[in-house]
């Protein structure tokens, strides 16, 4: 029930956020994660049924993303003031929103491996690697994407908003919020493990 909540929500987002964003090739370029990544989600609830945590992660992610393409990341109007406040000559949202990747997508690969019967400690290793090479690929993908949507004057600007190394700290982010995902869900894992050992021990 919860689940289906969320997906419902989800898909109103996607439908009211489509109409009229603010640019269509921008829209249509971000969008390619949701068109391409959603079902495999939902292929991957059925086969592994994610918990309500994890699945909520990972709609959130989703959810959030597609602010930032209804309204291009560098207008994203939640973070301007943060850019004007400090005098920032870009909007970091773009950067949140790959950090909250890593962040929010780690724990349902950690699920995905630790179901299929790997280790702890290994399946935080390879949820890990797995959020690197995704960052990496995206990357890729997105600069594939641009050549074929941005075709406009100023369009690649309004992607990368200037900065050279944008793909790079995109790709960083991500694994710090990784990281910290890891050290928290591993903090309390090994929490409830030691709550379980006391309990048979008593």
């Amino acid at each position: 029930m919860f689940k289906n909540f969320l997906l419902a929500f989800f898909i109103l987002c996607w439908i009211v956020l489509a109409i009229d964003p603010v640019h269509r090739g921008i829209w249509m370029l971000e969008n390619i994660l949701v068109v391409t990544v959603f079902p495999v989600v939902l292929w991957l609830d059925r086969k592994y049924i994610f918990t309500n945590g994890a699945f909520l992660g990972l709609t959130l992610f989703v959810t959030l993303h597609l602010f930032g393409a209804n309204l291009t990341y560098e207008k994203m109007a939640w973070f301007t003031w943060f850019s004007d406040l400090f005098g920032w000559e870009r909007n970091y949202y773009d950067q949140v929103i790959h950090f909250l990747f890593g962040l929010l997508v780690f724990i349902p690969f950690y699920e995905i491996f630790h179901h299929q019967g790997y280790s702890g400690k290994l399946s935080y290793l390879i949820a890990f690697l797995f959020i690197g090479s995704i960052s990496a690929w995206y990357e890729i993908l997105e600069w594939i994407a641009m050549l074929v949507f941005c075709t406009e004057p100023g369009c690649l600007q309004r992607v990368t908003q200037g900065d050279e190394w944008d793909t790079q700290k995109d790709m960083a982010y991500a694994l710090a919020g990784a990281c910290i995902a890891l050290l928290i869900h591993g903090a309390w894992h090994a929490r409830c493990q030691s709550q379980v050992n006391r309990v048979r021990n008593e």
